[in-house]
């Protein structure tokens, strides 16, 4: 289990990771800025992309070596076949690896400063990921409500901590006098967006939990509920970090020489803080929903 979970880990943020920068390059950034961040973000991007790739790979690997309970499956051909041919798993995954490759060949191929390709192909990439785990137990309209509430939860994730990477480079950006201006307009649109972004998390997350268990995850009495737990705080002290960056920090960017250091310090306890979230759902999410 504890390959699998790191192979989750490394596979959702890879595929966050692709997701929310393209994503706040093509929403965000004015064109200068865009220009500007394009070079370092589209280098993040193939990384992150060619990572969403391989783990893939290795996830569908690990399945199968899970499902058979023999660690040999995992380079066996028939027995991943068998995995990809006759399990639910094996047909959503199908699908998962060919959007994989596309965003691979869309980051390399789509033009340096152009990003809506790269977005709409990282966000296929994790939606997709709503049709496998816990979102796939049900059937019928309670089970196509869950996978398509999950893929909301995962975009709109993905969207905030993918995000918060060229949201820390605008503040290295704000530096610079002729890039001021478009980094602020960046930064105060991702701030102003991400309080729905953020709502639809919580809400998302929600629905996830009654779909899954059917109730709060209180007390914290299995390891399935405490570590959803930890991720309930840990999702809390982001939103509580995003509120101080939007309505404390940010308005002092242009008085207070510290704000700018501050909001760089707390930007990166989000990102850390996300890291965070992502490896206990890498973890509960192999457990029973008990």
């Amino acid at each position: 289990m504890t390959a699998l979970a790191l192979c989750r880990f490394a596979h959702f943020l890879a595929a966050m990771l692709a997701f929310g920068m393209s994503a706040y390059l093509w929403l965000y950034a004015p064109e200068r800025l865009r220009l500007a961040l394009s070079p370092v973000v589209r280098r993040l991007a193939l990384i992150a992309s060619l990572g969403a790739l391989i783990t893939a790979v290795a996830w569908l690997a690990l399945e199968s070596a899970s499902m058979a309970d023999d660690w040999s499956a995992a380079i066996d051909p028939e027995a991943i076949g068998a995995v990809l041919t006759d399990t639910a798993f094996g047909h959503a995954w199908a699908a998962h690896l060919i959007l994989a490759a596309a965003l691979v060949l869309v980051v390399i191929f789509e033009p340096r400063a152009r990003w809506v390709a790269t977005a709409v192909a990282s966000a296929a990439l994790l939606a997709s990921l709503g049709l496998v785990g816990h979102a796939a137990m049900q059937t019928g309209a309670e089970g196509v409500l869950h996978r398509m509430n999950h893929a909301v939860h995962l975009l709109t994730a993905g969207a905030w901590i993918g995000g918060l990477v060229p949201f820390a480079m605008c503040l290295s950006a704000y530096r610079r006098d002729d890039l001021r201006k478009d980094a602020v307009q960046a930064m105060m649109s991702f701030s102003f967006w991400g309080q729905f972004i953020v709502a639809a998390i919580v809400l998302s997350g929600a629905v996830n939990i009654a779909l899954t268990s059917g109730r709060a995850p209180i007390p914290p009495t299995t390891p399935y509920r405490a570590l959803l737990v930890a991720k309930i705080i840990s999702v809390g002290i982001m939103i509580a970090l995003a509120i101080v960056n939007r309505y404390v920090l940010a308005p002092r960017l242009k008085s207070s020489a510290t704000a700018l250091a501050a909001l760089r310090l707390t930007s990166a306890a989000e990102v850390a803080l996300g890291c965070v979230v992502i490896a206990l759902v890498s973890v509960f999410a192999l457990l029973d929903p008990a």
